[in-house]
């Protein structure tokens, strides 16, 4: 009878065990944001509607998308002085203003923007009775003198420079150093002629930077 009472007991043991609750499964593990990635899709759709926002980043619905957290890796884009660079500086500028930048280092990201363009509406507007500065260009124009290192070599960039919003542009042959020369006449208060043939220009253009070789 003892044994039986035993086996009874395991029994019971062994029948309110596999009654037990199912263990719960681990849980999975949170994924880290990616962040950066999240800062590049925000600056590549501000990128592809800008001439909807014309660089008032802050009036863009993508704008939105970034906070607080999104500062390292604008800062991280503007530092990096790619494609991303410029509207990158303009987020911060309005997102975390204490994330400063010299006049010259502004200087040096336009230029390289201006170097790499493929619309140059946002530069500004060029026809023989004068130059309609654009967003990008008040920028440059702002920044003044300090810009002058940097767009100096692109008097030399004789790539075409189309701008969508200027059809006149095409048919002028407007060219990168074209930009950069009216820029710097600009800055500077230096005369200049704009003639339609761009055989006319390139004389002005080599003044302009014989004229800024001996300022130094």
């Amino acid at each position: 009878m003892r044994n039986v009472g035993v086996s009874v007991r395991c029994a019971v043991v062994l029948l309110l065990g596999s009654c037990a609750a199912p263990a719960r499964p681990a849980p999975r593990p949170v994924e880290a944001r990616d962040v950066r990635g999240e800062t590049r899709g925000v600056l590549d759709a501000l990128e592809a509607s800008f001439y909807v926002h014309w660089g008032s980043v802050e009036r863009a619905p993508e704008y939105r998308r970034l906070g607080r957290e999104h500062v390292p890796a604008l800062r991280e884009e503007a530092d990096a002085n790619g494609p991303r660079a410029i509207l990158a500086l303009r987020a911060l500028e309005r997102l975390a203003p204490e994330e400063r930048f010299t006049p010259a280092a502004k200087a040096i990201l336009y230029a390289a923007a201006l170097g790499r363009e493929a619309d140059f509406s946002r530069w500004g507007a060029i026809s023989p009775s004068g130059f309609l500065p654009g967003v990008y260009g008040q920028e440059l124009l702002k920044l003044g003198a300090e810009s002058a290192p940097y767009l100096r070599p692109l008097l030399r960039d004789r790539r075409r420079a189309p701008a969508s919003a200027e059809p006149a542009g095409r048919a002028q042959g407007d060219r990168v150093c074209d930009y950069a020369w009216i820029l710097l006449a600009t800055i500077f208060d230096r005369p200049l002629a704009y003639h339609g043939d761009p055989d006319r220009r390139d004389e002005q253009i080599r003044q302009m930077d014989l004229w800024l070789d001996r300022r130094r």
